[in-house]
């Protein structure tokens, strides 16, 4: 049995597993969300190990108060391969009391947390790489290691430092640009050019951290689709200068090839964060030098199929039916970060 952890609105999800279906695989959707209105856990830790999830539908002929019918227990420590895809939340809205409501959702986290590690089967990607992986700061402190530039950053609260590396950057000629840490399904927010109207508001940096980068000029943006070795590359050009995503639908897009030694620093990455699946963003400036922006662990690749003609929801498909492990999975430790 294959399970994909995420929701029934993720397009990739819905695809891959329909692939999967058609190979004639067993896949199951675990939602989170189910928990706990639409579905139980229980966890069997003894000798025979069992961590069962049984989904409930309301019976035929039954009013809404009327008790629910459970559908049989899945084992999920039946599991060959597991995408760590779009994880969602417990939904514990129903408990009005914070207080109440912090305690379930810590128990439920534990409880979680300690089923993912009775799934001993390869993982796209292990949580906790996948959690590692994300953070950016760490990103960018370790892929110079693997031979790859990266633009001059500040991540800060302090709103003088913020002044004096926008300054910095104007003194050697740059601009500089600005995004947020992570986007939500609540907040979303593209990257943009630093300007006076933005200076003007650093006055409020002390609420919340923000990432300032150098503008690094493009002739195009290229997206990276990593799926176990198999390496994906599209160009993106005559859109946004600055955020790609705000114009794909005016940029012209095609399959694009990486110098060997970039996919040798890319691979390197992945195996040192320990990744099965990364979407990494790279520019490609014009004098032909490519620098690393950033990798999201679960990012989207369909735009990517679609605008490059790549194979990676049969690639990610691929992997899942015949999974190989990123590294050890028995072994958890941060990433080493370059060192001058």
């Amino acid at each position: 049995m294959i399970v994909v952890i995420s929701h029934q609105a993720d397009r990739h999800a819905e695809r891959v597993i329909t692939r999967l279906r058609a190979r004639g695989r067993e896949v199951l959707l675990l939602d989170l969300a189910d928990l706990p209105h639409r579905a139980t856990l229980s966890i069997d830790p003894g000798g025979t190990t069992r961590a069962t999830i049984r989904h409930t539908r309301a019976a035929a002929g039954r009013t809404r108060a009327s008790p629910s019918v459970a559908t049989p227990a899945v084992d999920l420590t039946r599991a060959t391969a597991v995408w760590w895809r779009r994880p969602q939340t417990v939904e514990l809205g129903a408990i009005k009391d914070p207080d109440a409501r912090g305690f379930a959702y810590g128990e439920w986290h534990e409880a979680i947390y300690g089923m993912y590690q009775l799934i001993p089967c390869p993982w796209m990607n292990p949580v906790h790489a996948d959690e590692i992986a994300s953070h950016k700061a760490l990103q960018l402190a370790v892929v110079p290691s693997v031979g790859l530039r990266v633009p001059e950053t500040l991540m800060t609260s302090d709103q003088a430092e913020a002044r004096e590396f926008v300054a910095r950057q104007e003194g050697r000629g740059r601009r500089t640009i600005y995004k947020i840490f992570a986007a939500t399904h609540q907040v979303w927010r593209e990257t943009r050019l630093v300007g006076p109207a933005d200076l003007a508001q650093l006055g409020s940096l002390h609420l919340a951290p923000v990432i300032f980068q150098e503008y690094v000029p493009a002739v195009a943006d290229i997206r990276v689709t990593l799926v176990g070795e198999r390496v994906f590359a599209m160009s993106i050009a005559g859109g946004p200068a600055v955020d790609f995503r705000l114009g794909l639908g005016e940029a012209s897009t095609a399959a694009f090839e990486l110098p060997p030694e970039v996919v040798s620093s890319l691979q390197a990455m992945m195996r040192r964060f320990g990744l099965v699946y990364g979407a990494v963003d790279l520019r490609l400036t014009p004098e032909g030098e490519l620098v690393f922006l950033e990798i999201n662990p679960a990012g989207e690749f369909l735009f990517v199929e679609a605008g490059a003609r790549h194979p990676i929801t049969e690639a990610v498909a691929d992997w899942l039916c015949d999974p190989r492990p990123a590294s050890d999975p028995s072994v958890i430790r941060t990433p080493d970060v370059a060192t001058p």
